[in-house]
């Protein structure tokens, strides 16, 4: 075989990889039908395609085997130092190569600069996404109408209680997106708002709806803190988009930056908004939505928190911090973590210097894969991304799921290879 023949073998095994990957994770029948193996095998494709490669893997591997060990010590550190993945090391070892894999997909491809590993890739994650929005939402509407709990589909998804590995499956089995899904979409809100802008006649329609649809399945899923980071965003991107019709000369980042003094009224308001939010929720029989929004407006007027809700496992990582900041219980036997946000756990569990290190393995793995994107049009969209991911990571946990790191890296690097997502049109 030439090096030409092995070139385009690799490319091919590649872009297959991340196909496979895609169709597996993004639809949740498929996954339940083809099992984990299918990420696995999709990630083992792709191994055997860099080895193939003759020219990137020779050259650049000096920065290709430390992405490599990183995403083999990294899941370590999350299970040893923050307890995730319960006492199933091999199954949670194996999870987390696959939560990994995007960023070092991008990364490799990047800095290949090989047009055959993107063939079909913005198709079928475009695609992807709207089935299973619409599937999904279709099932929360049918549980509505039915009189059924409607978090009785999507929240179930992201329930770790036993022996609802049956019912889970039937869940799967009609398409429905749970948890990381859903934080998935809230995260992809802004480059679907960019792409509405950006684009023009039906491909601006086409988009419109979809980011339409994602706001109807967020707020059907009853999760409270993926409602509140989509109606930020939403304000946020319609008022800088006034503020753009009114001021042309301002830019994206700039309009963005100037509704902050909005948010701080809202802020000041946080009280009766966050009642009228409850009530609301609880004129549309939202009971889950309903109980949230009551517990946060509890710990803002100096309630009590009820034991079991999630704002109270808060208090816990929170207190192992302000007793060793540094180090956190890295070195101590005794774990005080909340177990609903990743960023306080690796903070007590790790401390300020064991974070840093966790963060600079995290950038190891995707160096270069964003390089130049000061300069592209959706920068402060890219931006604002990142802020939601940082709170998603304050409050809740991210690194179990695997969309997340798919939806933000895929979006990233196909924004990086053409100049608009939809146009020619630069924001």
């Amino acid at each position: 075989m030439t090096q030409r023949n092995r070139g385009v073998l690799s490319a091919n095994l590649c872009n297959a990889s991340m196909l496979l990957y895609m169709t597996w994770l993004l639809l949740p029948a498929v996954q339940t039908t083809l099992h984990a193996v299918t990420g696995a095998l999709a990630m083992c494709v792709f191994g055997i395609g860099v080895v193939l490669d003759g020219d990137t893997l020779p050259k650049h591997w000096r920065s290709f085997v430390p992405r490599v060990l990183f995403v083999a010590v990294l899941p370590l550190a999350l299970f040893f130092f923050m307890q995730r993945g319960g006492n199933n090391l091999p199954g949670y070892y194996a999870q987390q190569g696959m939560f990994w894999f995007p960023l070092l997909w991008c990364a490799y491809a990047r800095e290949r600069g090989d047009d055959l590993l993107y063939r079909f890739v913005k198709l079928l994650l475009i695609t992807g996404m709207v089935i299973t929005t619409l599937t999904t939402i279709g099932w929360l509407i049918q549980g509505l109408l039915r009189g059924d709990k409607v978090y009785a589909y999507a929240r179930s998804l992201g329930s770790g209680e036993p022996d609802r590995a049956d019912y889970l499956r039937e869940l799967m089995r009609r398409n429905i997106g749970g948890y990381d899904f859903i934080y998935a979409s809230v995260l992809a809100l802004p480059i679907t708002f960019y792409a509405v802008t950006a684009s023009r006649g039906w491909k601006r329609f086409g988009f419109g709806l979809l980011y339409l649809a994602q706001i109807i399945l967020i707020g059907l899923s009853q999760y409270t803190y993926a409602i509140l980071f989509a109606v930020a965003i939403t304000a946020v991107e319609g008022l800088a988009a006034l503020f753009r019709a009114f001021f042309r000369r301002l830019s994206t980042g700039a309009s963005l930056l100037v509704t902050i003094p909005f948010f701080a009224a809202i802020w000041l308001l946080r009280v009766p908004l966050i009642g009228w939010a409850g009530n609301l929720a609880a004129g549309f029989g939202f009971e889950n939505a309903t109980y949230s929004f009551t517990q946060l407006l509890n710990m803002m007027t100096g309630g009590v928190v009820d034991s079991g809700s999630r704002l109270s496992t808060y208090a816990i990582p929170l207190a192992g911090i302000a007793a060793s900041p540094l180090v956190g219980s890295l070195f101590s036997g005794v774990k005080t973590l909340g177990m609903h946000s990743d960023l306080l756990d690796l903070l007590s569990g790790m401390g300020i210097l064991g974070t840093t290190a966790f963060a600079f393995g995290a950038w190891v793995i995707g160096r270069g894969s964003q390089k130049g994107f000061r300069k592209n049009p959706a920068f402060a969209q890219v931006v604002l991304q990142y802020v939601c991911l940082f709170l998603c990571l304050a409050l809740g946990t991210v690194f179990y799921s695997r969309e997340i790191p798919l939806v933000l890296c895929l979006t990233a690097a196909l924004l990086l290879r053409e100049p608009s997502v939809m146009g020619t049109k630069a924001m």
